[in-house]
């Protein structure tokens, strides 16, 4: 099942060492393997987090859009620059929101969780991003217990 968030920035993210600059600075061990970001580039953006491959889907796209989509949530805005990311397995979840916090933290903004219904600030996100990675460790770990019965 693929899931979705998004992140409505103040101002476009101006490149991909700007962006794993801003990921290091918050500390997390996500690292950018691409040579450009959206707008230039749409798709899967190659990542790689704790030794395994976490990239995920990332496109701008037009804050209309987004607002058309979920009318009944209030995103203030408009925003400068949408970007909207999709993920399917655990690393690329973590890479995605560690990508968010760090681009919100950059940029200055909001993200949105379309499955929790939540609208995160910056620093929101960053907490957020912290217990999606201790989510998942808790997750593999209880799975990795299960599987070896």
């Amino acid at each position: 099942m693929t899931m979705e968030a998004y992140a409505l920035c103040t101002q476009p993210i101006s490149s991909i060492s700007e962006w794993q600059a801003a990921i290091d600075a918050i500390g997390f061990d996500l690292k950018l393997e691409a040579d450009q970001i959206p707008p230039a580039v749409s798709g899967h953006l190659p990542a790689t987090w704790q030794g395994r491959e976490a990239g995920f889907e990332c496109s701008v796209i037009p804050f209309s859009d987004l607002a058309e989509t979920y009318p009944e949530t209030d995103f203030g805005g408009p925003w400068a620059c949408a970007y909207a990311f999709y993920f399917a397995t655990f690393p690329a979840c973590a890479g995605t929101w560690i990508a968010i916090a760090a681009g919100l933290r950059l940029t200055g903004g909001i993200a949105f969780d379309p499955q929790e219904d939540k609208l995160l600030t910056a620093e929101a996100a960053i907490r957020y991003a912290h217990d999606t990675v201790a989510s998942i460790a808790r997750l593999e770990a209880q799975f990795s217990r299960n599987t070896s019965l």
